[in-house]
Parts: structure tokens; C-alpha cells; sequence
């Protein structure tokens, strides 16, 4: 770690210039210098922050459902294979299948992102438009079942406390809808399509030294306080089941 001469903020990811003010770091040769003024940090490390939820996820899930598939798979070896359970036993199989190829998927695609491939990045982008469509179409499929539940219900005063509310699935939705919009606007971006360009991949590999700092971009941070939040709330979740035997 250094300390900047002109600005006095102290440095610890870059030692070749000052992540606040760009001035170059005592003693730092300075064609390295230049190369290292033409880095877009910030761009940077948006994309490395989801890329490694991407790889993370994949790993996170793959293992999830391996583990489900042993138990899954477990029963059905364990019962007669005939009818019913070998039907059941193929398509699970099926399933496993294009559930581990997804995972892979997400992990090579984080894998490339996090080295500023502009396949990846548009790859990227694309899967977040497609899972924003989706999102959309939940969102509107909740809204007829909702309508249709508030028509069964009617306007009885007797079921007026047991009408759903779209409150919670609108709030899911916009939420939803602007993590996914920020994703694709930043994805598609000038500056990120500049950063996985071939000429700046040349640049990174130069300076190799320097690192974008992940906690920087709230495409890292949110997901990992939204990830911790729902960890201690499954974690409090079990204990209470415990309480209860």
C-alpha cells in the first residue's frame, strides 16, 4: 500500500497510479504509467463483479442440485424400476442433464466475462434480456391469478382480509426489472464494449499489476448483502424448526 503525493489518499490495489486522482505512484516507470491512464476501473470492475456471481451461482447450483439428484436418484434406484418410476427415472435423467450443461455454461461464461471476452459480454447481455422477459411474463401471469382469485372472492366483506394483494409481486417486479435494466444498459455500454476490446486486453495484460476492487460496483456488493440477508434468515428459518422436535 502507498500513499498518494498529491491527493494523500492511500492506494492498494494499483501501484502503478492513484485510484482517486490518477497520479502516478512514486518511482513507477512511466510507459507503464500511460498504459495504466487508459484503464476504465470502474467498467472494470462492474463486469468482473458479475462475472463472479456468475461462477459463483453455477457452482452454488450445480452442487445444489447434485446433492438433490443423489437423493432423488437414491429413491428411485431404490424402488422397482418399472412403469411410473423408470419414466420418472429418465426424465430426472434428462433433466440432471441440461441442469449440470447450464451450470457449466454460467461458470465458462463468468469464466470469460471476468477476462473481458466481448462474447461473453454480449452473451451476458443477452441472457439478462431473456431472463427480463421472463420476469415480465411471471409478473403478468401473477396479475391474472391475483384478478382472478379478487373475482372469486367478489366483494364480500366476509373474504375482504383474504383478497391477495399485488403489492409484494409489484415491488418484486420493479426491483427485479431495474437490477436486470442496469445489467444490459451497462453491458451494452460504449465503455464496456471498449474495455473488451482486443487493444484493451493488450493494455491489461501490460499492467497486470493493477486490479480493479470488486467492492466497488453494486453488481457484487447487492447480490452479496442479498445473498447474506437470505443465508441468516434460512440459518434462523432452521433453528426454529429445531425448536420445534
Amino acid at each position: 500500500m502507498w500513499s498518494c503525493d498529491t491527493c494523500g489518499r492511500p492506494n492498494r490495489h494499483n501501484p502503478l497510479i492513484c485510484e482517486t486522482c490518477g497520479a502516478a505512484a512514486p518511482g513507477a516507470d512511466a510507459n507503464q504509467v500511460n498504459l495504466a491512464l487508459q484503464r476504465d476501473l470502474a467498467m472494470e470492475s462492474h463486469l468482473r463483479g458479475l462475472a463472479f456471481w456468475y461462477r459463483i451461482g453455477a457452482v452454488v447450483f450445480g452442487v445444489g442440485f447434485l446433492v438433490l439428484f443423489g437423493l432423488v436418484g437414491g429413491a428411485l434406484v431404490s424402488s422397482p424400476l418399472h412403469g411410473s418410476s423408470a419414466l420418472m427415472a429418465s426424465a430426472f435423467g434428462y433433466v440432471a442433464m441440461f441442469v449440470v450443461a447450464a451450470a457449466a455454461g454460467s461458470y465458462v461464461l463468468g469464466h470469460y466475462l471476468g477476462r473481458f471476452a466481448n462474447g461473453a459480454r454480449i452473451a451476458a447481455a443477452i441472457l439478462s434480456i431473456v431472463g427480463l422477459a421472463f420476469t415480465l411474463l411471471r409478473f403478468v401471469l401473477t396479475c391474472v391469478a391475483y384478478s382472478r382469485l379478487s373475482a372469486l372472492y367478489g366483494d364480500s366483506s366476509l373474504f375482504a382480509d383474504a383478497q391477495p394483494s399485488l403489492m409484494g409481486p409489484i415491488v418484486m417486479f420493479v426491483l427485479s426489472a431495474l437490477w436486470s435494466g442496469a445489467i444490459i444498459l451497462t453491458l451494452f455500454s460504449g465503455r464496456a464494449a471498449q474495455v473488451c476490446s482486443p487493444a484493451y486486453r493488450t493494455i491489461v495484460a501490460r499492467t497486470a499489476a493493477m486490479k480493479a476492487s470488486m467492492v466497488k460496483t453494486p453488481f457484487f456488493v447487492v447480490p452479496l448483502v442479498v445473498t447474506i440477508l437470505a443465508a441468516m434468515v434460512v440459518l434462523r428459518l432452521l433453528m426454529a424448526m429445531r425448536g420445534l422436535y
